[in-house]
């Protein structure tokens, strides 16, 4: 979390119920954009309006895949980074919420490892391919 981002301020970013549920999925696995839509049943332009808030408060962080973006919680040891883990701690007492997880990281092992293995076998011939 960046030193400037008070608690007021991590609260006020995490308590919007969509980002919320969008950190509750990444608390399972990191995940792109099309696996938070499936998982959260939302449009594409809502989840990614709000990962925008989420990376610019530096609660994820994103990394690029071919044409693909995957996004990954980032957890510091900072009183941020702590209360932010507490939050997420506290989200598996919700029976919903903890679904929504189970879901995430269900979606995450079923999709994320074909989706990079496909863009790995799909690289041109005289593209080297690295891991």
């Amino acid at each position: 979390m960046h030193a400037s981002t008070s608690t007021a301020d991590l609260l006020l970013t995490v308590a919007e119920p969509t980002r919320l549920r969008i950190l509750n999925c990444l608390a399972a696995a990191p995940l792109f954009v099309s696996d938070l839509q499936f998982v959260l049943d939302l449009p594409q332009p809502t989840v990614s309006r709000h990962l925008q808030v989420l990376r610019r408060a530096e609660l994820v962080a994103d990394t690029p895949v071919a044409q693909f973006v995957l996004y990954r919680l980032r957890r510091g040891s900072d009183t941020s980074g702590r209360l932010l883990g507490a939050i997420l701690d506290a989200l598996g007492q919700d029976e919903r919420l903890r679904a929504e997880r189970g879901r995430a990281a269900e979606r995450s092992r079923s999709h994320t490892r074909v989706r990079v293995q496909n863009e790995v076998t799909s690289l041109p011939a005289d593209r080297p391919r690295t891991r």
